[in-house]
């Protein structure tokens, strides 16, 4: 074993699926770091200079404009129907098609395959259990694998029911059993990993990226109102994507009982997830509600710019169904920013309701509305009472600045002790 970049760079193959600001930066903070040297092999083209790239089926056939997506073309042409009847269609289709799912598995995995000769990774690091990751359980044990959970993994998805879930169960469990290293964000997760059968000794509670909590310290308010153009005197800020997911119509509800109270409120979305067909089915609904002058939609923000949006912000609004580790809520929470969350395990290891935050049913926009009033009402007063906890439990827990070397060093460390430091 050697010092950290004493012979060469760790050679790390990302396995990743999907868009999302926080894989970019996540896959971001190695390809800067001039100890690793960084192959992708995804669903998206990051365009990472820096980093070789081996694109998936998907990857290939992806358009030109984030908004057209494969799933976004669907909605089009199904847009008549509502978001429950849709989801049950996809996963119909989803089981009809597993033929044609399998062939591009097959054609995905010669990528892999293609992309390990190539490039000779030190170790395999995924972000899940699931598609694209499982494709890596065929390739030889000899090549070390670790699994950093950004998603719902082992709390939503591994679950019994219906063919679809029985077979992601299954995937995850063997998935637990193949890698040599799981890192978890949540105490939720982590002991849903032991339920599953993983080993306590492969495993560790590290929250990454976790928070710079310097980059979302509170700026000047007035200010960030000047950068993003906004008067309203009161911001709720839907920091996540749109869908039934994550509830966006549920905080579509809401508004009209917050306007009764704070006339001059903006509920700011923000998130290029769900796309203009759904935004538009908002805007559907907000106009029947007659609170279509109160939303907006910035859709993808970049990560760096996200700390003028909390500044602008009274409160940061995210009642996901399932969630692992909220990014928004801990830069929220390092923002000195209130929240209404979702009330799951795993966001409670963060917020108490009423004593740094309120946890919420995401099905009530009654209940939404009521949180979101009290907030409102009590601006100065509540920041202060919540902020003082949320802060502290954040630099703890959630700072980037303590939990990025962790798991920069467990890279090196699993890449040593299997003798890839200077690739295959």
């Amino acid at each position: 074993m050697h010092d950290d970049g004493e012979k060469g760079r760790v050679k790390i193959l990302f396995m990743c699926w999907g868009y999302s600001i926080h894989a970019r930066r996540r896959l971001q903070l190695f390809i800067d770091d001039p100890r690793f040297e960084v192959a992708v092999v995804s669903t998206y083209d990051y365009k990472f200079v820096n980093a070789a790239f081996y694109p998936l089926l998907a990857a290939r056939k992806q358009a030109a404009v984030a908004d057209e997506t494969p799933l976004t073309k669907e909605r089009k042409r199904l847009g008549w129907l509502s978001t429950e009847v849709r989801e049950w269609l996809a996963s119909l289709k989803r089981l009809v098609l597993l033929p044609q799912e399998l062939y591009r598995s097959a054609g995905d995995y010669r990528t892999l395959r293609h992309a390990v000769r190539d490039f000779s990774p030190s170790l395999i690091f995924a972000q899940t259990l699931q598609y694209p990751s499982y494709l890596s359980y065929l390739l030889p044990r000899d090549i070390p694998m670790m699994v950093t959970f950004w998603n719902g993994d082992v709390t939503y998805f591994a679950r019994w029911t219906g063919l679809e879930m029985l077979a992601k169960k299954w995937l995850v469990k063997f998935g637990l059993k193949r890698v040599q290293r799981i890192t978890c964000n949540s105490q939720t997760a982590f002991d849903a990993c032991i339920g599953l059968g993983a080993e306590r000794s492969k495993m560790l509670l590290i929250r990454y990226p976790a928070t710079d909590i310097d980059l979302f310290a509170q700026r000047d308010k007035s200010e960030a109102r000047k950068q993003l153009n906004i008067d309203a005197s009161n911001v709720v800020l839907c920091a996540r994507g749109l869908g039934r997911f994550f509830n966006s119509d549920i905080i579509i509800e809401s508004i009209p009982e917050v306007l009764k109270q704070f006339p001059d409120v903006l509920f700011l979305f923000v998130s290029g997830v769900g796309g203009s067909t759904e935004w538009v089915r908002h805007q559907e609904r907000a106009r029947e509600l007659g609170v279509l002058d109160h939303i907006k939609w910035d859709g993808h923000i970049e990560w760096e710019q996200m700390p003028w949006y909390y500044s602008v912000s009274n409160v940061m609004l995210s009642i996901k169904t399932a969630d692992s580790c909220p990014n928004c809520m801990l830069e929220a929470m390092a923002a000195e920013v209130p929240v209404v969350m979702s009330d799951t395990k795993q966001n409670r290891e963060w917020i108490e309701d009423g004593v740094n935050g309120y946890l919420v049913d995401p099905r009530n926009p009654s209940l939404v509305a009521e949180r979101l009033n009290s907030i409102l009402g009590n601006a100065n007063q509540l920041a202060n009472a919540f902020s003082d906890i949320s802060l502290q439990r954040v630099k703890e827990k959630g700072n980037a600045q303590i939990n990025i070397p962790k798991i920069k060093k467990l890279v090196i460390e699993l890449a040593n002790e299997n003798g890839y430091e200077d690739g295959r």
